[in-house]
């Protein structure tokens, strides 16, 4: 082999060795950016730390940490679990997210379990009215991938050092090779081939007649490692004699495609020097000779795909304890891409979506998942409506707080968070809350039994009211009926005033009518469904029912109402529950006043588009202290008598609305209660 072959051989060899540390980088990267996606969405340690510092909700990876079962570590104080050092490392950082300030940092960390980890430390404070009550804490174990990222460093700079030297090497080589340009034109067809084939081994067969074959040249890293033998039968073969087993027939059906004039790219396994098996690519183009009707040179490149494949195992391997961890757990997993396409999901969302469980497959996109279980029927709010649903829940997709709670058809209850990565994708989790919400529709319907019971209570109360307001039309049909009569005497009587009156009988029966209806509603269990209703109207309807009760406690009732109707949506006897009850605490607020001092104001303003707010304020001492932060509560009160349930009742009823209440003492005396309603 001259000068100029053996020096372009070697300039191929430094830039096959270029090529595969280039392509051995990008698909670390590639990895190495997957594996991230999936393993930020994955929980590690958490868990909850109040105020006092002590541990009050763990997950088990505390118990491996720190060695010591669940249960000994829930209510101990972290110094108490925690030695000097490992204390002195975070204290510092409990103190900070103590004040309110949210922590996301990484420390190297040394554990009672001996092992120092780096870990990702994710503390977020824990606001109730505007106060720390305490911290949640995520720690991820990111020891693996700190050293991968120092490994990958020291990768690079390896890389960029050899590419500097095979730079210079390059440099130094194409100087002489200007001088011997007319000797390799000769040999240009053979070096670009090698060229495109970038690789670690490179040969020329030539082939005879009678198929003798007799290696030409050869050249790369691996020719001493691989370099072409006579054998017994006079051939030269390369890989016959070390070929796997279980590869031997795809060697012999490669030969065949190359004799056969078919260029082949094939990948199987041989045994090295020292025994070792090792995984190559094998790039073949025959060349073929017109005259002889036959292919005269066979030249080959191959690569060495060991470290390749070894990578795609440990890839392989890791997916697959990342699917283990996934279907352990007990909630739905779905994580996508940027492009909103599925990268990975765990076996419950197939049990929790039965019938959309065929879309869920890696590529298909989240919109295509929605859309299959919308159209289903296995939504029960999509049936009938799935197009409308799918764009309602894809304009809150995804969200960085919220959370959508989707009801099926089979009666479970499902809660969806969806929320974005830093890689730009979105890790879903799916939560089966049917439990819950058995809960609370249990709650709801005792809630609504004491209230209708409390409004039975209030009986004694209406039963004045009742009186009052009934006494005014029987007046008027008395008066009217005893008229008729005298009337009716005469001996030429008056048909068309007696009509008249009867008229004016019949008037006053239907508002005594109306009046006992009423009352009956309110004092009925019925179904609490909603209706839209004129708020004055049902702000004067509970005025009237309360006049009595005013009157006799020498109250005098001052109401502001906006001119029009206000149109709301609401339960009309569980609202009117609620006035009552205010009105009514009101009242018994007042009892330590002078008649001439007791004063209730009643108003209505607008609270934009949101609706209506309510307020009932009074004249009298104002929310004691002892009561003050509890008295929303069940069985809180003030007064002697009474269940202290009015305002919890009131407060479950507003809130089931959609609205709010709550309190706060005049300036001048006396408390306001306020309460909110919202528009159709």
């Amino acid at each position: 082999m001259g000068d100029a072959a053996r020096l372009q051989a070697r300039i191929a060899e430094l830039e096959a060795q270029v090529a595969a540390l280039r392509t051995a980088n990008r698909d670390l990267q590639r990895s190495e950016a997957r594996l991230g996606q999936i393993v930020d969405a994955l929980p590690a340690l958490v868990g909850y730390v109040d105020l006092d510092q002590r541990v009050v909700f763990s997950n088990r990876v505390i118990e491996r940490w720190y060695q010591r079962p669940l249960s000994t570590i829930l209510g101990k104080q972290l110094r108490s679990l925690f030695s000097e050092v490992h204390y002195r490392t975070v204290e510092a950082l409990l103190e900070r997210v103590l004040s309110g300030e949210e922590i996301d940092e990484e420390r190297e960390i040394t554990y009672p379990d001996g092992v120092t980890r780096f870990v990702h430390l994710n503390y977020i404070p824990h606001f109730d009215d505007g106060e720390v009550q305490g911290y949640f804490f995520l720690v991820n174990d990111v020891t693996e991938r700190r050293r991968a990222q120092e490994a990958l460093r020291r990768s690079n700079e390896i890389l960029d050092q050899r590419v500097r030297d095979a730079t210079a090497r390059l440099e130094k080589r194409n100087r002489l090779l200007r001088s011997e340009i007319k000797a390799r034109r000769a040999s240009e067809e053979r070096y670009r081939v090698v060229g495109e084939m970038m690789s670690d081994l490179v040969y020329s067969y030539r082939i005879y007649p009678d198929g003798t074959m007799t290696a030409d040249w050869f050249a790369g890293k691996m020719s001493k490692e691989f370099a072409p033998r006579l054998c017994d039968d006079g051939h030269h073969m390369l890989w016959r004699s070390i070929i796997h087993a279980d590869d031997r027939k795809l060697l012999e059906a490669r030969i065949k495609r190359l004799l056969d004039n078919e260029s082949s790219v094939d990948e199987f396994r041989v045994s090295d020097a020292q025994g070792r098996t090792r995984w190559l690519r094998v790039y073949g183009k025959p060349q073929w000779d017109e005259k002889q009707a036959r292919v005269v040179r066979v030249t080959v490149a191959a690569q060495d795909l060991t470290l390749q494949r070894k990578a795609e195992q440990n890839f392989e391997t890791t997916k697959e304890y990342l699917a283990e961890a996934l279907d352990s757990m007990s909630d739905g997993f779905l994580l996508f891409d940027a492009q909103r396409r599925l990268v990975a999901f765990n076996t419950k969302i197939l049990e929790m979506f039965p019938l959309a469980a065929a879309s869920v497959r890696p590529g298909a996109t989240f919109e295509q998942i929605l859309r299959a279980s919308a159209e289903s029927g296995e939504v029960k709010a999509a049936q009938g409506r799935a197009e409308q649903w799918v764009a309602e829940r894809l304009a809150n997709y995804p969200s960085l707080s919220g959370a959508s709670e989707v009801e099926l058809s089979n009666g479970r209850w499902i809660v969806a968070t969806d929320r974005p990565t830093r890689a730009g994708g979105v890790v879903g989790l799916r939560s089966d809350i049917t439990d819950r919400k058995r809960a609370e529709e249990a709650r709801r319907r005792q809630d609504a039994e004491l209230a209708h019971v409390l409004r039975r209570a209030s009986m004694d109360e209406m039963a004045s009211a009742l009186a009052h307001e009934l006494s005014q039309p029987l007046a008027v049909i008395v008066n009217y009926g005893r008229g008729c009569m005298r009337r009716m005497h005469n001996e030429s009587p008056d048909l068309e005033v007696i009509a008249r009156a009867l008229g004016k009988i019949c008037d006053a029966a239907e508002r005594a009518k109306d009046i006992v209806k009423h009352v009956g509603h309110f004092v009925r269990r019925s179904k609490p469904e909603l209706h839209e209703e004129d708020l004055t109207e049902v702000v004067r309807s509970v005025c009237a029912l309360s006049e009595s009760s005013l009157q006799r406690n020498g109250v005098q009732l001052h109401i502001e109402l906006p001119p029009g109707p206000l149109r709301v949506l609401l339960n009309r006897v569980e609202i009117e529950q609620v006035l009552f009850n205010l009105i009514r605490n009101g009242i018994d607020a007042m009892q330590d006043k002078a008649p001439g001092q007791r004063s209730l104001r009643l108003q209505c303003t607008s609270e934009g588009a949101r609706g209506y707010r309510v307020t009932v304020r009074d004249s009298g001492m104002g929310v004691v202290e002892a009561v003050a932060g509890s008295i929303f509560e069940p069985y809180i009160t003030s007064k002697d008598t009474g269940l202290g349930m009015g305002l919890s009742i009131s407060r479950t009823i507003v809130e089931a609305h959609g609205g709010r209440l709550w309190y706060a003492n005049n300036n001048g005396g006396g408390a306001s209660f306020h309460f909110t309603v919202s528009t159709p």
